[in-house]
Protein backbone atom coordinates (compact mmCIF):
# COMPACT_ATOMS: atom_id res chain seq x y z
CA UNK A 1 0.00 0.00 0.00
CA UNK A 2 1.34 3.42 -0.99
CA UNK A 3 1.82 5.76 1.91
CA UNK A 4 -0.34 8.87 1.73
CA UNK A 5 1.72 12.04 2.05
CA UNK A 6 -0.05 15.30 2.68
CA UNK A 7 1.48 18.77 2.51
CA UNK A 8 0.21 22.31 2.89
CA UNK A 9 0.38 24.67 -0.08
CA UNK A 10 2.35 27.79 0.73
CA UNK A 11 1.92 29.51 -2.65
CA UNK A 12 -0.39 29.37 -5.65
CA UNK A 13 0.47 31.68 -8.54
CA UNK A 14 -0.18 32.14 -12.24
CA UNK A 15 2.47 30.59 -14.47
CA UNK A 16 1.92 31.53 -18.08
CA UNK A 17 -1.34 31.80 -19.97
CA UNK A 18 -3.94 29.42 -18.58
CA UNK A 19 -1.65 27.74 -16.03
CA UNK A 20 -1.13 27.89 -12.28
CA UNK A 21 1.82 26.71 -10.21
CA UNK A 22 1.03 25.37 -6.74
CA UNK A 23 3.98 25.10 -4.36
CA UNK A 24 4.55 23.29 -1.09
CA UNK A 25 7.79 22.49 0.74
CA UNK A 26 9.72 20.14 -1.56
CA UNK A 27 6.95 20.02 -4.18
CA UNK A 28 5.68 22.03 -7.14
CA UNK A 29 2.77 21.31 -9.50
CA UNK A 30 1.78 22.95 -12.76
CA UNK A 31 -1.93 22.65 -13.51
CA UNK A 32 -4.47 24.52 -15.61
CA UNK A 33 -6.42 27.44 -14.18
CA UNK A 34 -9.61 25.42 -14.55
CA UNK A 35 -8.22 22.52 -12.53
CA UNK A 36 -6.84 24.85 -9.87
CA UNK A 37 -10.30 26.32 -9.50
CA UNK A 38 -12.01 22.94 -9.45
CA UNK A 39 -9.65 21.68 -6.73
CA UNK A 40 -9.87 24.92 -4.80
CA UNK A 41 -6.09 25.30 -4.76
CA UNK A 42 -4.98 28.18 -2.56
CA UNK A 43 -2.34 28.99 -0.01
CA UNK A 44 -2.90 27.02 3.21
CA UNK A 45 -4.79 24.15 1.58
CA UNK A 46 -3.66 20.65 2.57
CA UNK A 47 -3.26 18.37 -0.45
CA UNK A 48 -2.34 14.75 -1.12
CA UNK A 49 1.02 14.61 -2.94
CA UNK A 50 0.16 11.46 -4.90
CA UNK A 51 -3.14 12.86 -6.13
CA UNK A 52 -1.55 16.15 -7.12
CA UNK A 53 1.18 14.32 -9.02
CA UNK A 54 -1.38 12.32 -10.98
CA UNK A 55 -3.47 15.38 -11.84
CA UNK A 56 -0.46 17.45 -12.84
CA UNK A 57 1.03 14.66 -14.95
CA UNK A 58 -2.22 14.07 -16.81
CA UNK A 59 -2.56 17.75 -17.65
CA UNK A 60 1.08 18.44 -18.41
CA UNK A 61 1.76 15.59 -20.83
CA UNK A 62 -0.18 16.83 -23.90
CA UNK A 63 0.98 20.39 -23.29
CA UNK A 64 4.61 19.31 -22.95
CA UNK A 65 4.36 17.45 -26.26
CA UNK A 66 2.97 20.53 -28.02
CA UNK A 67 5.71 22.70 -26.52
CA UNK A 68 8.35 20.19 -27.63
CA UNK A 69 7.14 20.17 -31.23
CA UNK A 70 7.18 23.98 -31.31
CA UNK A 71 10.63 24.18 -29.71
CA UNK A 72 12.20 21.68 -32.10
CA UNK A 73 10.52 23.26 -35.14
CA UNK A 74 12.43 26.50 -34.53
CA UNK A 75 15.88 24.86 -34.49
CA UNK A 76 17.58 21.54 -33.92
CA UNK A 77 18.44 20.64 -30.34
CA UNK A 78 20.01 17.76 -28.47
CA UNK A 79 18.10 15.57 -26.05
CA UNK A 80 19.85 17.28 -23.12
CA UNK A 81 18.92 20.73 -24.39
CA UNK A 82 15.28 19.67 -24.74
CA UNK A 83 15.34 18.25 -21.22
CA UNK A 84 16.71 21.52 -19.82
CA UNK A 85 14.08 23.50 -21.74
CA UNK A 86 11.18 21.41 -20.43
CA UNK A 87 12.58 21.49 -16.91
CA UNK A 88 12.70 25.27 -17.08
CA UNK A 89 9.01 25.26 -17.98
CA UNK A 90 8.25 23.51 -14.70
CA UNK A 91 7.06 20.13 -15.96
CA UNK A 92 7.26 17.12 -13.65
CA UNK A 93 10.36 14.89 -14.04
CA UNK A 94 8.20 11.92 -15.05
CA UNK A 95 6.48 14.03 -17.71
CA UNK A 96 9.82 15.21 -19.07
CA UNK A 97 11.17 11.65 -19.19
CA UNK A 98 8.11 10.43 -21.08
CA UNK A 99 8.19 13.33 -23.55
CA UNK A 100 11.92 12.87 -24.20
CA UNK A 101 11.38 9.20 -25.09
CA UNK A 102 8.34 10.11 -27.19
CA UNK A 103 10.29 12.77 -29.12
CA UNK A 104 13.22 10.42 -29.65
CA UNK A 105 11.02 7.56 -30.86
CA UNK A 106 9.36 9.86 -33.37
CA UNK A 107 12.71 11.17 -34.58
CA UNK A 108 11.94 14.70 -33.43
CA UNK A 109 15.16 14.72 -31.43
CA UNK A 110 18.21 12.77 -32.55
CA UNK A 111 21.62 13.45 -31.01
CA UNK A 112 23.54 11.89 -33.90
CA UNK A 113 21.66 13.97 -36.46
CA UNK A 114 22.07 17.09 -34.34
CA UNK A 115 25.83 16.52 -33.97
CA UNK A 116 26.24 16.00 -37.70
CA UNK A 117 24.36 19.20 -38.50
CA UNK A 118 26.37 21.13 -35.91
CA UNK A 119 29.69 19.98 -37.41
CA UNK A 120 28.49 20.72 -40.94
CA UNK A 121 27.40 24.20 -39.90
CA UNK A 122 30.79 24.93 -38.37
CA UNK A 123 32.60 23.66 -41.41
CA UNK A 124 30.82 25.76 -44.02
CA UNK A 125 30.15 28.73 -41.76
CA UNK A 126 32.11 30.01 -38.77
CA UNK A 127 34.57 27.08 -38.89
CA UNK A 128 35.76 25.32 -35.73
CA UNK A 129 38.67 22.98 -35.08
CA UNK A 130 38.20 19.40 -33.86
CA UNK A 131 39.04 20.25 -30.26
CA UNK A 132 36.46 23.05 -30.06
CA UNK A 133 33.84 20.97 -31.85
CA UNK A 134 34.33 18.10 -29.43
CA UNK A 135 33.99 20.41 -26.41
CA UNK A 136 30.88 22.12 -27.79
CA UNK A 137 29.11 18.86 -28.64
CA UNK A 138 29.84 17.26 -25.28
CA UNK A 139 28.69 20.45 -23.56
CA UNK A 140 25.39 20.05 -25.40
CA UNK A 141 24.98 16.53 -24.04
CA UNK A 142 26.15 14.49 -27.02
CA UNK A 143 27.66 11.16 -25.93
CA UNK A 144 31.44 10.92 -26.44
CA UNK A 145 31.10 7.88 -28.72
CA UNK A 146 28.72 9.78 -31.01
CA UNK A 147 31.09 12.76 -31.03
CA UNK A 148 34.01 10.53 -32.02
CA UNK A 149 31.94 8.91 -34.75
CA UNK A 150 30.86 12.26 -36.21
CA UNK A 151 34.38 13.70 -36.11
CA UNK A 152 36.05 10.58 -37.51
CA UNK A 153 37.98 11.40 -40.65
CA UNK A 154 37.50 15.13 -40.25
CA UNK A 155 40.87 16.85 -40.32
CA UNK A 156 41.41 20.50 -39.52
CA UNK A 157 43.82 20.78 -42.43
CA UNK A 158 40.89 20.10 -44.77
CA UNK A 159 39.50 23.46 -43.66
CA UNK A 160 42.56 25.42 -44.79
CA UNK A 161 40.94 27.20 -47.76
CA UNK A 162 37.75 27.94 -45.83
CA UNK A 163 39.70 29.30 -42.87
CA UNK A 164 41.91 31.47 -45.08
CA UNK A 165 38.78 33.02 -46.57
CA UNK A 166 37.23 33.56 -43.14
CA UNK A 167 40.32 35.12 -41.56
CA UNK A 168 41.07 37.31 -44.57
CA UNK A 169 37.51 38.64 -44.52
CA UNK A 170 37.68 39.45 -40.81
CA UNK A 171 41.22 40.80 -40.48
CA UNK A 172 42.72 41.30 -43.94
CA UNK A 173 42.07 45.02 -43.96
CA UNK A 174 43.71 45.78 -40.59
CA UNK A 175 47.20 47.00 -39.79
CA UNK A 176 49.47 43.96 -40.01
CA UNK A 177 50.55 43.54 -36.38
CA UNK A 178 47.04 44.12 -35.09
CA UNK A 179 45.64 41.72 -37.70
CA UNK A 180 48.14 38.99 -36.78
CA UNK A 181 47.30 39.29 -33.10
CA UNK A 182 43.55 39.23 -33.57
CA UNK A 183 43.58 36.52 -36.23
CA UNK A 184 45.74 34.21 -34.12
CA UNK A 185 43.51 34.77 -31.09
CA UNK A 186 40.44 34.06 -33.19
CA UNK A 187 41.83 30.75 -34.45
CA UNK A 188 42.84 29.67 -30.94
CA UNK A 189 39.33 30.34 -29.68
CA UNK A 190 37.91 28.34 -32.56
CA UNK A 191 40.02 25.34 -31.57
CA UNK A 192 42.53 25.22 -34.43
CA UNK A 193 46.04 23.94 -33.84
CA UNK A 194 49.27 25.93 -34.07
CA UNK A 195 50.48 24.43 -37.35
CA UNK A 196 47.26 25.14 -39.25
CA UNK A 197 46.95 28.64 -37.79
CA UNK A 198 50.55 29.42 -38.81
CA UNK A 199 49.89 28.28 -42.37
CA UNK A 200 46.76 30.42 -42.58
CA UNK A 201 48.60 33.51 -41.32
CA UNK A 202 51.46 32.93 -43.73
CA UNK A 203 49.04 32.54 -46.62
CA UNK A 204 47.31 35.83 -45.80
CA UNK A 205 50.07 38.01 -44.39
CA UNK A 206 53.18 36.47 -45.92
CA UNK A 207 56.44 35.42 -44.30
CA UNK A 208 57.01 36.52 -40.76
CA UNK A 209 53.55 35.73 -39.46
CA UNK A 210 54.06 34.69 -35.87
CA UNK A 211 51.21 33.69 -33.56
CA UNK A 212 53.34 32.93 -30.52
Amino acid sequence: MNKIIRVVLDEVEKSGRGWVKAKAPGHSWLVTVETAGRLGLESGLEVDVGSMNRVAEEEQLPRARDVTVSYLARAGHSRMQLEAYLSGKGYLPQVIAEVLDWAENLGLVDDRRYAGAFVESHTNRSPMGRYRLRMELIRRGIAPDIVSEILEGREDRDLFDRLVKEVRKKYGGMERRKALRRASSYMRRRGFGFDLASRVLEEIFGDGGDIR
